[in-house]
C-alpha cells in the first residue's frame, strides 16, 4: 500500500508539471521511502532495547528485506543516472561508459556510495537474522542517515549558508516521520508493545513535523524567489502539492494524538488497528515522498 502510494505521489507530480518527470523519479520515490523505513527500523531498535514486547528477531527480518528492495532501487538509480549523463537509452549504455560515471561523475561517486552502504545494511541485517546476534540499532542508523543525507546535501541549497545543513534536517525528519511508523507497522504485533511505543512516537512525530515546515519553507522561499513562482513554474506547483500534502497530514496527526494516543494508552485498541491506522498514515505520507521526488528533479 505505501509503496503504491508513493507512486501516485509521482503521477501527481506528472500530472501538475508541465516539463516531463523522469522515469527514475518513481525509483528514487520507493528508495527514499525504503531507506526512511531502514532508519526507521534502526530507530525502532533503540526504542525498543529494554522492552519484552518486541520481537527483535522480526524487526532484523524486516530490516534484511528493506535494505535488500533499498539497494536494488539504488543500483537501478545509478544505472539510469549514467545513461542520462551519456544521453543514450540505459540499454545501449557501455560498461566504459558506465564505469566511467561510477569514478569520474559526482553523482555516480554518490550513487555507489549509497549502494556500498544500503548492501553493507543487507549482509549485517541478514546475518544478524542468520546467527542470533545482538547489534545496536546504532549501526543503523547513523550509515543509512548519511546515505539519505548526502545526495540532497550536494544540491541546491548546498550553495547557499547553512543549505546543506537545512536540507540534511529536512530529510532526516521526513524520514524519521514516515520510516519510524512504518517500521513499527510491520514490526509491532501485540497490543502491549504499542501501548508502549506509540506515545514515545508520537512524541518524536512532532517534533519531526516542525523540522520539516520550517526546512522545507526556507528552501522553497530560496528556490523560487517569488510568489509569482508557485503557479507559474512546475517547481512551484510541486511545492504548493507538497504543501497541502504536509497540511492534511498535520491534521491527520493532531486528530491522532487526540484519539489513537490516548486510547492506546488505556490498552483498549486491537494491535491490527494500530497496524491498519499506522499504515494508512504512512501511505499518505508516501504520496508526499513521492512528489518530493519529482521536486528532486524539476528545475
Amino acid at each position: 500500500m505505501v509503496v503504491p502510494a508513493a507512486l501516485g505521489g509521482v503521477l501527481l507530480a506528472w500530472v501538475l508539471a508541465v516539463d516531463p518527470v523522469l522515469v527514475d523519479t518513481g525509483i528514487r520515490s520507493v528508495a527514499d521511502v525504503a531507506g526512511a523505513v531502514l532508519l526507521g527500523i534502526g530507530l525502532l531498535t533503540l526504542l525498543a532495547q529494554h522492552s519484552r514486547h518486541v520481537d527483535t528477531s522480526r524487526v532484523w527480518r524486516v530490516a534484511a528485506v528493506t535494505a535488500g528492495c533499498w539497494a536494488v532501487c539504488e543500483a537501478a538509480l545509478l544505472v539510469f543516472g549514467a545513461a542520462r549523463s551519456g544521453a543514450v537509452p540505459a540499454t545501449d549504455m557501455s560498461l566504459a561508459m558506465f564505469a566511467d560515471y561510477l569514478q569520474n561523475i559526482a553523482g555516480g561517486r554518490i550513487g555507489t556510495a549509497v549502494v556500498v552502504v544500503s548492501v553493507a545494511m543487507t549482509i549485517l541485517a541478514t546475518t544478524t537474522v542468520r546467527l542470533d546476534l545482538d547489534v545496536s540499532g546504532i549501526v543503523v542508523v547513523v550509515p543509512t542517515s548519511i546515505a539519505l543525507i548526502v545526495r540532497p546535501m550536494t544540491g541546491h541549497m548546498s550553495q547557499q549558508p547553512a543549505g546543506a545543513l537545512l536540507v540534511a534536517l529536512h530529510v532526516l525528519a521526513a524520514s524519521i516521520w514516515l520510516g519510524l511508523l512504518l517500521a513499527m507497522a510491520v514490526a509491532l504485533r501485540t497490543r502491549t508493545a504499542w501501548a508502549e511505543l506509540l506515545p514515545r512516537y508520537s512524541t518524536i512525530a512532532l517534533w519531526c513535523v516542525v523540522v520539516v515546515t520550517i526546512t522545507g519553507a526556507v528552501d522553497a522561499a530560496v528556490r523560487l524567489g517569488s510568489l509569482d513562482a508557485l503557479t507559474g513554474t512546475d517547481y512551484g506547483r510541486l511545492v504548493l502539492a507538497k504543501t497541502a500534502l504536509v497540511v492534511l497530514l498535520v491534521a491527520a496527526g493532531g486528530w491522532q494524538r487526540r484519539t489513537w494516543v490516548r486510547e492506546i494508552g488505556s490498552h483498549r485498541t486491537d494491535a491490527a488497528v494500530s497496524i491498519r491506522r499506522a499504515v494508512t498514515e504512512t501511505a499518505a505520507m508516501a504520496v508526499a515522498f513521492g512528489v518530493a521526488a519529482a521536486l528532486a528533479t524539476t528545475a
